[in-house]
C-alpha cells in the first residue's frame, strides 16, 4: 500500500533517485581526481608546459566544482525523495484513519486505544522511513558499491578480489542475524503499544484512579510495562550494536590489509602513488553504502512488521457505504427481532416486536442489561441486525445508505462523551455543517433551553465558551448529561433517542426537560429508554423489558390498569419523591 501510494509521486521519485545516482557519482570521480592530482604532482608525472601549482590550482577547481555539483544534487535528492515519503506518510495516516472511523463499532469494541495510537504513529513513521530515506540509501548503496569495486578492480584486481570476499560475507552473516533483530522489534513495537495504552486508560480515568486511592498500582503497573520495554529496547540495541562493532571491524581491517597489499603493489611498481589513494578513499566511500545496507536489511524488518499491523486494521471489513438512498419517514417497525453478541451465549434481545408510527414516542424501561440501549444501537445500526427484523419508514435498514438512516435519528447515548472544546462547540457538533450562521445560533439557543442548560451556563464565568476539558471532566455528570441533550436538540433531526439522558438530573430538572419535550413544534418521533418511569409516561407505546424480552406493553394507564412489575415499580418511585420532597 505505501509503494502504491509513492507511484502517484513517480516523477520526483524518480528524479530523485536520478540526482542520487548523479552525487555519487560525483564522490566517485572526486576519488579518481585526487589520485591522479597526486599522481600528476609527482616528479615523474608533472606535465612539462605546467608547473606544480598550476597542477594543483587547475586540480582544485575542478575538485570545487565536483563537489558544488554534488552538494545540489544531494540536496535535490534529499527533497524530492523525503518529501515524497512524507507526502506518503500523511496520505496513509489519512487512510488509515478514515478507514478506522468507517469499522463498526463491533471492531471497535476489541481495539485499545493504545495499540491503535501506535499504529498511526509509531508504524507509520516506519514505513515512511522504509519509502524515503531506505530508498535513497538503498540506491546510493546500489550505485557506490558496484561503481567503487569496478574502480578497484581496474587499479589493482589482486587485492580487490579478497576485499570483496571479506564483505560478502560480512554481509551474508548480517542478513543471517536479521530475523533475531525482527523479533526484538516487534517486542519494541508492541511494548510501545502497550505503554501508551496504560498511559491512555490513566489519563482518561484519572479521577477513578485518585478516587480509589489506586495512583501508586498504576504507576507501578507503568513502571513494569516501561521496564519491559526499555529491557526489549536494551536487547535490540545491544544486537545492533554487536552488528555495527561487527561492520567497523570489518572495515578497519580490511582498511590495514589495502594498506599493507596497497604499499607493497606500490613498491613492485604495480601501482602508483595516486591509484593506492584512490584505493584507499575508494574502499572508504564502501563504509557507508554496506553500513545503509545493514541498517536496511534491519529496517525492512522492523517496517514489515509495522505493515502487517497495518494491513491488520485495513483487511478489516468496513460499514457499506451502499444502499437506498430515499427520503424517509420516521416511523419504526420492528418484527421478532432477536440478537445477540459475539461471544455471549444468551441473547441480549429475544422475539421483539413492535410499531411505532412517526410522530410518536416511545419508552423503554426495565432493569439493567434488559437490552434497551442494545435495541437503540440496532435502530441506528452500529450493529447489524438480523434482515428483515428492523424497518425504519418501510424500508429494512440494512438496504439502507447509512448515512441517509443515520441521518435520521439524533442520539444522546447514556454515557455521554463530550469532545475538548467549548459548550458551544460541543452543542454545535450536532448542527448540520449546511446550517445557516444565524439559523445555527438559533438552534443553539433553543436547544440550551430545551435540555434546561441556560440554568447552569449562567454560573460558569465564561458561558457557553467554556471549555469542558477531556470527556467533559469539568462539568458534572447532570451537566454532561444535558449538553448531550442539547446536542441532540440542536441538531433537528426526525428521530430523537433519549438513552437515560436524564438519570443525573434531578426530578425538577428532567420535568422541565420532559414538559419542553412534549411542547416542542418539530413534531419528532421520540424513543426514551430510562430508569425513571416518569420520563416515558407520557409515551404512546411503553416497552418493558427483562432479559432482553418484552415482558409488559402498552400505555402508561394500561400498565398501571395490569397491575404487573410496571404498576409496582411506578408506586415504588412514586413513594420515594414523596419520601424525598419532590414535586
Amino acid at each position: 500500500r505505501p509503494f502504491t501510494m509513492l507511484a502517484r509521486h513517480w516523477v520526483a521519485v524518480t528524479a530523485g533517485i536520478g540526482a542520487v545516482v548523479g552525487f555519487c557519482a560525483c564522490r566517485l570521480w572526486i576519488a579518481r581526481q585526487i589520485g591522479e592530482t597526486v599522481d600528476a604532482l609527482g616528479e615523474s608525472r608533472i606535465d612539462p608546459d605546467l608547473t606544480g601549482e598550476e597542477i594543483l590550482l587547475r586540480s582544485a577547481l575542478w575538485l570545487i566544482t565536483i563537489i558544488v555539483a554534488e552538494a545540489v544534487l544531494r540536496y535535490l535528492a534529499r527533497r524530492w525523495i523525503i518529501d515524497s515519503s512524507r507526502k506518503v506518510e500523511a496520505r496513509l495516516r489519512r487512510d488509515l484513519m478514515g478507514h478506522m472511523s468507517r469499522l463498526p463499532l463491533t471492531w471497535h469494541d476489541r481495539a485499545s486505544t493504545g495499540d491503535l495510537l501506535s499504529r498511526m504513529t509509531q508504524d507509520v513513521e516506519l514505513l515512511r522511513f522504509l519509502i524515503g530515506p531506505v530508498i535513497m540509501y538503498g540506491c546510493q548503496a546500489l550505485v557506490i558499491v558496484p561503481g567503487a569495486v569496478i574502480l578497484m578492480t581496474n587499479l589493482s584486481p589482486s587485492v580487490t578480489l579478497p576485499i570483496c570476499g571479506v564483505f560478502a560475507l560480512l554481509l551474508a552473516t548480517m542478513a543471517a542475524l536479521m530475523p533475531r533483530l525482527q523479533k526484538y522489534s516487534k517486542r519494541v513495537q508492541e511494548g510501545i503499544a502497550a505503554i501508551s495504552q496504560h498511559a491512555q486508560e490513566s489519563f482518561s480515568g484519572i479521577a477513578v484512579v485518585l478516587s480509589f486511592a489506586k495512583v501508586r498500582g498504576f504507576t507501578d503497573r507503568f513502571a513494569g510495562l516501561n521496564e519491559q520495554y526499555v529491557e526489549d529496547n536494551m536487547a535490540m540495541t545491544r544486537f545492533r550494536a554487536l552488528v555495527n562493532l561487527a561492520v567497523h571491524t570489518c572495515t578497519d581491517l580490511v582498511l590495514l590489509a589495502v594498506l599493507v597489499l596497497g604499499a607493497l603493489e606500490v613498491i613492485e611498481g604495480n601501482l602508483t602513488t595516486g591509484e593506492l589513494f584512490q584505493f584507499l578513499i575508494l574502499l572508504g566511500l564502501l563504509v557507508w553504502p554496506l553500513m545503509a545496507i545493514g541498517m536496511i536489511l534491519g529496517i525492512i524488518h522492523r517496517a514489515h512488521a509495522a505493515a502487517v499491523r497495518i494491513e491488520e486494521v485495513f483487511d478489516a471489513t468496513a460499514e457499506s457505504t451502499s444502499g437506498t438512498t430515499v427520503d424517509l419517514e420516521s416511523s419504526l417497525r420492528v418484527d421478532n427481532l432477536t440478537f445477540g453478541y459475539e461471544d455471549v451465549d444468551r441473547p441480549a434481545l429475544e422475539n421483539i416486536s413492535f410499531s411505532l408510527p412517526a410522530g410518536a414516542k416511545l419508552g423503554l424501561v426495565g432493569p439493567v442489561g434488559a437490552g434497551k440501549s442494545t435495541l437503540m444501537h440496532l435502530v441506528l445500526r452500529l450493529y447489524d441486525p438480523p434482515r428483515g427484523t428492523i424497518f425504519v419508514g418501510g424500508h429494512d435498514i440494512l438496504d439502507l445508505d447509512l448515512s441517509t438512516l443515520r441521518g435520521l435519528f439524533a442520539f444522546a447515548p447514556q454515557d455521554p462523551f463530550l469532545f475538548s472544546d467549548t459548550i458551544e462547540g460541543n452543542v454545535r457538533f450536532g448542527i448540520s455543517t449546511d446550517f445557516a450562521t444565524d439559523g445555527s445560533q438559533t438552534a443553539i439557543v433553543d436547544a440550551v433551553q430545551g435540555s434546561a442548560l441556560e440554568q447552569d451556563i449562567s454560573s460558569l464565568a465564561l458561558g457557553m465558551d467554556t471549555v469542558v476539558g477531556e470527556r467533559g471532566v469539568a462539568l458534572s455528570g447532570g451537566q454532561k448529561q444535558r449538553v448531550s441533550l442539547a446536542r441532540a436538540l440542536a441538531a433537528n433531526r426526525s428521530t430523537i433517542m433519549l438513552d437515560d439522558t436524564l438519570s443525573a438530573v434531578d426530578y425538577t430538572t428532567e420535568s422541565r426537560i420532559l414538559k419542553s419535550l412534549r411542547g416542542s413544534e418539530r413534531n419528532q418521533t421520540v424513543i426514551v429508554a430510562s430508569h425513571r418511569l416518569s420520563a416515558v409516561a407520557d409515551a404512546d407505546l411503553i416497552l418493558s423489558l427483562r432479559n432482553g424480552r418484552i415482558v409488559e406493553q402498552g400505555d402508561h394507564a394500561t400498565l398501571l390498569a395490569n397491575g404487573g412489575a410496571y404498576a409496582a415499580a411506578w408506586r415504588a418511585q412514586q413513594e420515594s419523591r414523596a419520601l424525598g420532597g419532590e414535586d
